[in-house]
């Protein structure tokens, strides 16, 4: 999962939850580079005794989210 937050807040993450139809099925938060690039990779396959298997098929939302400051007076 990889894209670009503009007017990120410096030193948050982005959240990213993955959902399959309305199940939540993965959460992880990423850092934002300076010039707003976030990557988050993650396994989508499990091996077990030889045995390969799909930890992910199908169809999949991901949702990403930001820190928004609603008041900015408040920022430091």
């Amino acid at each position: 999962v990889e894209g670009n937050i503009t007017n990120h807040v410096a030193g948050y993450p982005v959240v990213i939850q993955i959902f399959k139809n309305d199940e939540a099925v993965h959460f992880a938060q990423t850092n934002v580079e300076q010039d707003g690039d976030y990557e988050y990779k993650f396994r989508v396959l499990y091996s077990d005794n030889g045995f390969i298997n799909k930890i992910y098929e199908g169809n999949y939302s991901v949702k990403i989210f930001k820190v928004v400051y609603l008041n900015p007076e408040n920022v430091i």
